[in-house]
């Protein structure tokens, strides 16, 4: 999947490195340009391998705990 994503590239994202995040909006549905909404495939550019919707969009919505589990095994 990662590969995929990255289109080959060794950057940060598939179309650059971008510290700043000010392409992001070009190729991503994220909290900062989305109302809490699913988004149809292919509204926002295709990374080098026309691949559609590799940075945000639904996987955002996906519910996990961020942390240490303290418990045994899972």
């Amino acid at each position: 999947m990662e590969n995929a994503c990255r289109a080959g590239t060794t950057t940060r994202f598939s179309y650059g490195n971008d510290t700043g995040y000010s392409q992001l909006g070009s190729y991503a549905w994220n909290k900062d340009n989305s109302p809490s909404k699913a988004h149809s495939v292919g509204e926002k550019l295709p990374n080098a391998w026309g691949l559609h919707d590799m940075h945000g969009n639904v996987w955002e919505w996906c519910l996990d705990r961020y942390g240490d589990y303290t418990g045994g095994s899972v």
